[in-house]
């Protein structure tokens, strides 16, 4: 029986992909699990495998082509099956898909956190939608203030003029930094930041990590010594490993932390799953993997977080604070580690390596004194090493 291969969606948000490449033609024989082309969203590349074992009868989407998230891109089965007419996502799929306007006008009501929908004609949407305009920064000059298709092409004619009065160049946005710049848009206005900050004692710590290297020879970073004992404080709070999603909350089952990694391009921020159950040595492995993968513009998996770890500490920011990646419950701040004059409890003044840590959480499913106790949980493990 022949099987659908279907675009995955490969995040939060995500409405289509782009077929990068095929590495089977049809009526080539293939394994399940085995790689069979490339997608890419605005987030990443992602390997998509083959769902069953077969040959690959059909290819939907050719490279090149645009989908929505979830459509058919190929069909796998039996070597001379036959594909039915009326067999979903058999028909070829255009390069240059007509805009879903009901999804341009959601994703517009979105953005201001409303359910009202945005007063809009279906030529206005459509021209919106290929000209990179959002709704909600478009006057409009129809009845009742309905945006209609002169407001779009007045807002553009505005946007050039204000481009070109400026001294330098313009690049649009790429994939990436357009879904960066919307979803920090969308944390920034709809979630409620609430902050904490505190200073760990990373002394032990660092001995731990430099013992384990000279006996097993394990790269453990500071990243991963903050990854465990951030996994170990949600396993001791479930309340804090939890998302949002419209008007309820979400427990998870596993503890999974996304991990923040620098490209020149933007963030990405893989997911690395069950991290309480991973000792230092595994954590350095996997979190190493994803880092590699993420910056070649690839993830491997889609399994949701409920909290994200940033350390900018190597580049040399003392302290910061980071924004929510919505629907998560939080997001841990990392600044460098410097040497600074610290007093014991017997008054006497040493010195000792101090990282500076900043929780940001939503204030609407966290409470300030459940994030001073996570906090609090995450600076014990790290200033009691034998605990990771």
């Amino acid at each position: 029986m022949a099987t659908n291969i279907i675009m995955p969606q490969g995040g939060q948000d995500i409405t289509e992909g782009l077929v990068v490449r095929w590495f089977k033609k049809e009526g080539e024989p293939l394994q399940r699990g085995e790689v069979i082309c490339e997608v890419e969203t605005e987030k990443a590349v992602f390997e998509v495998a083959a769902p069953v074992d077969g040959v690959l009868l059909k290819i939907v989407a050719p490279a090149g082509t645009k989908v929505p998230v979830f459509a058919v891109i190929g069909i796998v089965g039996a070597a001379g099956e036959e594909i039915g007419s009326d067999r979903p996502g058999s028909a070829s799929v255009p390069p240059d898909q007509a805009p879903d306007i009901a999804a341009i006008r959601r994703r517009a009501a979105d953005r201001t956190g409303s359910s009202r929908r945005v007063p809009a004609s279906g030529r206005a949407c459509r021209l919106a939608a290929e000209k990179g305009v959002d709704l909600n920064d478009v006057a409009g000059s129809g009845p009742r203030g309905r945006i209609i298709e002169k407001d779009i092409l007045l807002h553009v004619e505005k946007r050039k003029l204000s481009v070109e009065a400026l001294r330098g160049r313009s690049t649009p946005l790429s994939s990436m930094r357009r879904a960066i710049a919307r979803r920090m848009g969308q944390s920034k206005q709809t979630i409620p930041h609430f902050y904490a900050t505190v200073s760990a004692d990373v002394t032990a710590a660092l001995d731990l990590r430099d013992r384990l290297h000279r006996e097993t020879g394990a790269d453990i970073s500071v990243t991963d010594l903050i990854l465990k004992a951030t996994a170990l404080a949600l396993r001791t709070f479930p309340a804090m490993n939890c998302r949002l999603q419209a008007d309820q909350i979400v427990w998870l089952e596993d503890v999974n932390i996304g991990m923040a990694v620098m490209r020149e391009d933007g963030v990405m921020v893989p997911v690395l799953t069950r991290m309480d159950r991973l000792g230092l040595e595994d954590i350095a492995r996997r979190s190493a993997e994803a880092a590699a993968l993420a910056r070649a513009g690839k993830q491997t998996g889609v399994e949701p977080a409920c909290f994200t770890v940033s350390n900018l500490g190597m580049l040399g920011v003392d302290s910061f604070t980071a924004i929510i990646n919505p629907p998560e419950a939080g997001i841990l701040a990392a600044g460098r580690i410097e040497k600074r004059p610290v007093v014991k409890n017997d008054d006497e003044v040493c010195i000792r390596s101090m990282l500076t840590l900043t929780l940001s959480v939503d204030h609407r499913i966290v409470d300030g004194a459940l994030a001073a106790r996570f906090i609090a949980q995450i600076r014990h493990h790290l200033e009691n090493p034998l605990t990771l």
